[in-house]
């Protein structure tokens, strides 16, 4: 199963900027240091790097050290993945535009 998010926020600079298009893929097998999309019950879908797996849980990490995520103070579950991201398209792409709503 495929995804298509629109990435929101500055958090993950530079990998991913706001704005940016991304592919997330359903997988079954998550490493730390992978980017994932995760479904966080108060913020809704975040993207984040996997910084360290436990048994049933993960934390996260911001890619963007100038800034601070509260969603990164905590763990989730890791059944609260929803997929990997794979693939972007740059927000100043033209095929970006296709993707706005």
């Amino acid at each position: 199963m495929l995804k298509i998010l629109k990435v929101s926020g500055d958090s993950m600079e530079p990998t991913l900027s706001n704005e940016d298009v991304v592919f997330i893929a359903r997988k079954k097998n998550f490493y730390e240091n992978d980017i994932v999309v995760v479904n966080d019950k108060v913020h809704g879908l975040i993207i984040k790097r996997l910084k360290k797996i436990y048994e049933n849980e993960i934390q996260l990490v911001s890619d963007n050290t100038k800034t601070k995520s509260i969603t990164c103070e905590r763990t989730y579950n890791l059944s609260d993945i929803i997929g990997k991201y794979f693939f972007r398209i740059s927000s100043n792409n033209f095929l970006c535009k296709l993707f706005q709503s």
